[in-house]
């Protein structure tokens, strides 16, 4: 079935939704939806996708196109300074809650060192830390919260929760490698981002007087960023992802009209992303991760930890939001799975982990993401305090 392996997955993509809205499952996670799908038609259950290069290769920019779509989901307007003594920011609050998360992750990445439960002290770090941004998002946007005050302070330390690690990892990679240059050359691929903005920003404005829906600048102006973004990333040593963070950043900041970030999430979710979400649960076995010792006690261990590591999140909401928002706020941040996937991915390629352990890692982010979002829901549904 491997010549067929990028058509069935194809189907189970535009199956997916259809089996999720009839059986009233649509508050479930796209992504996990996309993945108990993978998980159903590939090694651990009928066993009929075996990805060929083909399906690895769409695989792959789908994992592009998902971080580069994260990208552009920051509102960078939220890093303006407010004017007024009173005027709530939630900059000041979403630094103080990712810190915490980080001090969290490092005690708890201490822990498992110390206990030999898991060896890669940094690499934990770096995967407690991380917050679902796209999940987020979409759920925000479903129960009328994105833009309030307590949204924004939420999408805010979500996006520190992708970018921190991002970068993190980037550098970590390169430290593993050895690869000493490339942590130095790091702020160059900045540097190219930045002179992109300032080269393509008048330039994106005069696209819009003559383009034509045969010719689609913006969205042949977007690949060319993820391309060169990423190609650069690739030549310094980074990882590809980052520069794809950095592209969807620039494409954001030239300030795109809707019709563009529609255009391009119809792109990404439509087709790329799905593929690689649906990949991802092909590639993983229950069967065999199920009958491994050490599998079995990761999967607890790190659901717990990725709860715990969002827990004082509660302490720096509570002064603005009370306690109801900021206990929702701490269980809806510990949703991850978007990072999760291409740092285990990192990981493996450096063989840091193994892909048992990679398995496991993989089903404990997916439990995060069946719980969270649902326990959120709950929560604000029993309370109207009002967020603005």
């Amino acid at each position: 079935m491997e010549r067929f392996a990028l058509l069935i997955v194809l189907f189970a993509a535009l199956a997916t939704p259809l089996i999720t809205a009839k059986f009233h499952l649509t508050r479930m996670p796209t992504a996990i939806s996309e993945i108990i799908m993978g998980i159903i038609i590939g090694k651990t259950g009928l066993n009929i996708v075996q990805p060929d290069a083909s399906l690895r290769y769409i695989s792959s920019l789908g994992v592009i196109m998902l971080i580069f779509l994260g990208g552009m989901e920051i509102d960078f307007s939220l890093l303006e300074p407010k004017k007024g003594k009173d005027t709530f920011s939630p900059l000041g609050t979403s630094i103080w809650g990712f810190v915490s998360i980080l001090i969290m992750s490092l005690i708890l990445s201490a822990i498992l060192y110390a206990t030999g439960i898991f060896s890669e002290f940094i690499l934990a770090v770096i995967l407690f830390s991380t917050i679902a941004l796209g999940v987020i998002i979409s759920l925000l946007k479903e129960v009328g919260l994105l833009q309030t005050n307590y949204g924004q302070t939420i999408l805010l330390t979500s996006a520190l929760g992708e970018f921190i690690p991002l970068l993190a990892l980037t550098v970590y990679s390169a430290m593993k490698q050895q690869n000493y240059l490339s942590v130095l050359g790091l702020p160059v691929i900045f540097i190219i981002a930045i002179i992109l903005l300032r080269r393509f920003n008048r330039i994106y404005v005069f696209f819009e007087g003559i383009d034509k829906s045969t010719t689609q600048l913006d969205i042949r102006l977007a690949f060319f960023l993820i391309f060169i973004l990423v190609t650069f990333a690739e030549q310094i040593g980074a990882e590809n992802i980052l520069g794809a963070f950095l592209a969807g950043a620039v494409m954001k900041l030239l300030k795109p009209k809707s019709d563009t970030e529609e255009k391009l999430s119809s792109m990404g979710y439509g087709f790329f992303i799905p593929v690689f979400f649906i990949t991802t649960g092909v590639n993983l076995n229950l069967r065999t991760l199920l009958t491994n010792k050490q599998a079995l006690v990761l999967i607890p261990v790190f659901f717990v930890a990725f709860i715990l590591s969002k827990m004082i999140v509660y302490v720096a909401f509570r002064k603005k939001f009370g306690k109801r928002y900021s206990a929702a706020a701490t269980i809806l941040t510990s949703t991850t799975i978007t990072l999760v996937l291409p740092i285990l991915q990192v990981g493996q390629n450096l063989k840091l982990i193994n892909t048992a352990q990679a398995g496991a890692i993989t089903l404990a982010a997916i439990i995060t993401c069946l719980i969270g979002p649902t326990l959120f829901n709950k929560i604000i549904s029993g309370g109207q305090k009002e967020t603005n």
